[in-house]
């Protein structure tokens, strides 16, 4: 019998080099021997994950997919937010004796309805005048208070005026008012003699709103009308009145 730490036979080199070279094929090949051995037992064996490689032009394409779907998305949003524009002509019944017709793209709140005491308006100086004059009229239509009829504008702001009257075509005289009163930088222009007819004051300097840089306020009827528009309209102001006055008189 053989010691146990004798040397190993030829035999026995020879069963060790099998093992060697059959354990380096296992290693190579990515099987422990534990897993062979529980293989042997009748353990399933686990399958290596299946890599599957993902095309580009797949993955751009879904990407480009998703970008557009949300751009749609916020685009009917935005549409279905949006206020509803009236789609004909609307009739104002509460403000005057007679109902007033008005074009709906006029309105400037279309939202806010039309049976309150109040309407805003931005009128197209040609559909007022019939002429090719360019720009708006803001418009702000209320009814008018049940009062006596107030002083003219002339002797309204007398004692804020400077003695200087500039006479000016269309029948306007400019008058200034002076440096310290409550409408310092702006000029009075007043019709046919003391306003009592159209009257308006403007801005001399620049305005944050050239074309809603004079104010003027009209009565037609039962309504007062308060005006807002361009220095340069001034000359067009008697054909502006007679549009207003042939869309709110009393008579049709």
């Amino acid at each position: 019998m053989r010691s146990a730490l004798s040397a190993p036979t030829g035999l026995d080199r020879a069963g060790l080099d099998r093992a060697g070279l059959d354990r380096a094929r296992l290693d190579r090949d990515g099987v422990r021997p534990g897993r062979l051995r529980a293989a042997g037992r009748g353990s399933p064996r686990a399958a290596p994950p299946l890599l599957v490689p993902l095309d580009r032009r797949l993955m751009l394409g879904g990407a480009l997919g998703l970008v557009g779907a949300v751009a749609l998305t916020g685009l009917a949003a935005t549409w279905l937010a949006r206020p509803p524009k009236p789609a004909g002509p609307v009739v104002v019944g509460t403000l005057a004796p007679r109902p007033v017709v008005l074009p709906a793209a006029w309105f400037v709140r279309p939202a806010a309805g039309t049976d309150g005491g109040r309407i805003d308006l931005a009128i197209p100086w040609s559909e007022l005048t019939g002429s090719a004059l360019p720009g708006l009229m803001r418009v702000t239509a209320t009814r008018a208070p049940e009062t006596e009829a107030p002083l003219s504008p002339a002797r309204r702001y007398a004692r804020f005026l400077t003695a200087e009257a500039q006479p000016l075509p269309e029948g306007l005289m400019r008058r200034r008012f002076r440096a310290g009163t409550p409408f310092e930088g702006e000029d009075l222009y007043l019709a046919e003699g003391e306003g009592g007819r159209f009257a308006a004051r403007c801005t001399t300097g620049a305005s944050p709103e050239p074309d809603a840089a004079c104010l003027s306020e009209v009565r037609i009827g039962a309504l007062s009308l308060r005006l807002r528009f361009s220095p340069e309209r001034l000359p067009a102001w008697s054909a502006g009145l007679a549009g207003l006055e042939r869309l709110f008189g009393s008579e049709p």
